[in-house]
């Protein structure tokens, strides 16, 4: 073959690899059909340009003419929430015009993977004008909305565990330890996949800090410090840890990464950290470069002690649990950065003392894009709702909620 045959060969797998990325870079959770998938695309799309009656419906079209200008989602559907809220008090009708908005706002939902929204906009839009397409696609949504809430309903309380282990409150200096489990031969980490790693944790911190503002908490400091746990052959067993293990496999692989880093135990090794850094508190991130499940193990309260409040007897939750982490078992790869962002700023809440929503019956419609519920495509669309608010030690009062909220 000639050299210019060999040039030409090269440059068209060149060009396949780079759609690849492309196509792959941004997929979407279990199948979730994209909002710019042709099967899903319709009049939602067109501008918005219908201006007739805008004298007789003042405060709708004056929402209403801003909508198509704005290019920030977040804004776009306040906008959206506005003018529908308008349309409802000043009897406007004009079906197609509120399909449109329905529909446009079916479509930012689903790009953040908010399906619960995008089935409500869609549902509404069908309600006024029925769509056999917009049809398929709610009925796309409801098989996918059903196989990721698969868990939903295992537990019928939200169980807070505040004030225990290393990580008590979320607030003044945190030390974060992260530890990167190398065997050396099934994970391993390059200095450019742990630099990576540590550019998503300062994002998530962010976040975190941003989130933390809206409740009062200005106070927030994060200590990074980064390991490297190795050398134990112990560690080499790793693939078989998972989410569902058996928790004394957990523990003896734990406790053989405490060994690499010279401590008898975890506890030992953040509570050592802590004092040489001054933290108020501290979090242990344990991670391991393969695909699998990431789970959290938070301390709970080990101790009651009767108190006097008021001249009233009282009974105070202890815990001198000190072994919490987070195990974190997300591969770096380019194309999962998603799930890095998510499992990171998740798993961090929980050693804190929040509970997972998307496993309680009665959350499936309450606080559906905070952090412990479903997953947004990016982190910056989910939140901290008042319920983890509450349980990491940023609001006093537990908000009011479908289910029962305890602390234990």
């Amino acid at each position: 073959m000639s050299s210019k045959a060999l040039s030409n060969l090269f440059w068209f797998f060149t060009f396949l690899c780079v759609v690849f990325l492309a196509q792959t870079a941004n997929q979407s959770p279990d199948s979730l059909p994209e909002v710019n998938d042709p099967r899903s695309h319709v009049s939602e799309n067109k501008k918005i340009n219908d201006i007739s009656n805008s004298d007789k419906y003042p405060q709708f079209y004056a929402i209403y003419r801003q909508i198509d200008q704005q290019s920030v989602d977040k804004t776009k559907l306040a906008l959206i929430s506005q003018a529908l809220k308008f349309a409802k008090l000043e009897g406007f009708e004009n079906e197609e015009v509120l399909t449109r908005l329905h529909l446009l706002a079916a479509n930012i939902h689903q790009s953040r993977w908010h399906v619960v929204f995008a089935l409500d906009s869609l549902n509404a839009s069908q309600a006024l004008i029925f769509d056999s397409n917009i049809d398929r696609r709610i009925v796309k949504l409801t098989k996918y909305l059903k196989k990721i809430d698969k868990e939903r309903g295992l537990y019928g309380r939200y169980i807070a565990t505040k004030n225990s282990g290393p990580a008590k409150i979320f607030e003044g200096k945190i030390l974060v330890a992260y530890v990167f489990v190398d065997d050396g031969l099934k994970t391993r980490w390059s200095k450019k996949t742990k630099h990576r790693t540590q550019q998503i944790l300062k994002l998530v911190q962010q976040w975190q800090k941003g989130e933390a503002d809206q409740y009062g908490i200005e106070n927030i400091e994060f200590i990074n410090r980064t390991y490297v746990a190795r050398r134990n052959p112990n560690l080499r067993n790793q693939k078989a840890i998972s989410f569902g293990s058996d928790s004394k496999d957990i523990q003896f692989f734990v406790q053989s990464v405490a060994h690499s880093l010279g401590e008898e135990s975890i506890g030992d090794f953040i509570e050592k950290i802590m004092r040489d850094n001054n933290a108020d508190q501290g979090v242990v991130f344990l991670h391991t470069n393969l695909n699998q499940r990431s789970f959290a193990q938070r301390c709970g309260y080990t101790h009651q002690q009767k108190i006097i409040n008021n001249g009233k007897f009282e009974v105070k939750m202890i815990s001198k649990c000190k072994n919490e982490y987070v195990m974190l078992m997300e591969k770096i790869e380019r194309n999962r950065w998603d799930k890095i962002h998510y499992a990171q700023a998740h798993e961090m809440m929980h050693v804190f003392g929040a509970a997972d929503l998307y496993n309680v019956k009665n959350a499936a419609r309450y606080s559906v894009t905070d952090i412990m519920n479903y997953q947004s495509r990016q982190l910056i669309d989910s939140k901290v709702e008042p319920i983890t608010a509450y349980a990491v030690g940023w609001r006093k009062k537990p908000p009011i909620a479908p289910f029962e909220i305890l602390e234990k």
